[in-house]
C-alpha cells in the first residue's frame, strides 16, 4: 500500500521543511545563549533555552501556516500565548535568597529572549534573530564587567554614605 505526503499532512510539504529549517535554526540559535548560561554556572543551560526556541518557532510556524492555509485566526494570539507561558518558566527561574537577594533574572530575560528569537525564526526574520542573539550574548559577557564596574562605583558611595540603605 503506497501512501502520500498528502494522505497523512494537510500542510504542503514545501511549508513543512522551510518551517522544519526555522525551527532547526532557533533550536541553535537558543542553545547558543543556553550554551553561554551553562558555561556561566546557570541553571537553565543548553537545552532548556533550545527547547524554548525550538516551541515559539513550531507554535508560531504552525500558526502562520494554518491562517495561511484556511485564513481563518489571527496570529498575534500564537505570540500571545507564547509569550504568556515562556513568562511561567522565566518565573520558576527567579528565586529569592534568606538575604533577600534575588536572583535568575537574567536567566528568565535569556528565557523569554530565546522564545522570540524562535518566533522571528517563524516568522521568516532568521537575520533578526541570529542578530539579537549576538546582541543578547555580547550583553550577557558584557554585562558582567559592566555590573563589576558599578557594583565597585556603589559601594565606593556607600562607604562615603552617598547612598541611603533604605531606597
Amino acid at each position: 500500500m503506497h501512501v502520500l505526503a498528502a494522505d497523512v499532512s494537510s500542510l504542503a510539504a514545501n511549508d513543512q521543511l522551510v518551517l522544519a529549517a526555522q525551527v532547526l535554526i532557533a533550536g541553535l540559535l537558543g542553545a547558543a545563549i543556553g550554551l553561554e548560561r551553562e558555561l556561566a554556572g546557570k541553571r537553565a543551560g543548553t537545552r532548556t533555552h533550545a527547547l524554548v526556541a525550538i516551541g515559539g518557532a513550531l507554535a508560531v510556524g504552525l500558526g502562520r501556516l494554518i491562517l495561511a492555509d484556511d485564513g481563518v485566526g489571527d496570529a498575534t494570539r500564537v505570540l500571545h500565548g507564547v509569550i504568556t507561558g515562556v513568562g511561567f518558566i522565566g518565573a520558576g527561574t527567579i528565586l529569592r535568597s534568606p538575604g533577600e537577594r534575588i536572583t535568575g533574572l537574567t536567566t528568565a530575560a535569556t528565557v523569554l529572549c530565546a522564545a522570540v528569537i524562535g518566533c522571528a525564526c517563524a516568522l521568516g526574520a532568521p537575520l533578526v534573530a541570529a542578530l539579537v542573539t549576538v546582541l543578547v550574548l555580547v550583553l550577557l559577557r558584557g554585562g558582567r564587567l559592566l555590573s563589576r564596574i558599578t557594583d565597585a562605583a556603589v559601594e565606593r558611595r556607600r562607604a562615603k554614605g552617598q547612598i541611603d540603605e533604605d531606597d
